[in-house]
């Protein structure tokens, strides 16, 4: 299992082998708008990076959320 798979399961209270790419707001109910928050805040802290609020409304999937990491030079 990945840390960002880890992160988002941890702060969504769900087993990590639940959660995959396309984990996001379209798939699961607990990804609410208050969970979106935090899980931007968790790999913000957990990355060392600050996401514009822009970037932090694009973040709709663990697929997105690798994705604009990965353009902001993390490997992930």
């Amino acid at each position: 299992m990945n840390e960002l798979i880890t992160l988002v399961a941890g702060v969504l209270d769900v087993p990590a082998e639940t959660v995959d790419e396309n984990t996001g707001t379209a798939t699961a109910a607990e990804w609410s708008s208050l969970r979106h928050v935090q899980i931007i805040g968790t790999v913000e802290r957990a990355y060392g990076v600050r996401l514009s609020p822009r970037e932090a409304r694009a973040c709709r999937s663990v697929g997105a959320l690798r994705d604009t990491l990965r353009t902001r030079g993390v490997a992930v």
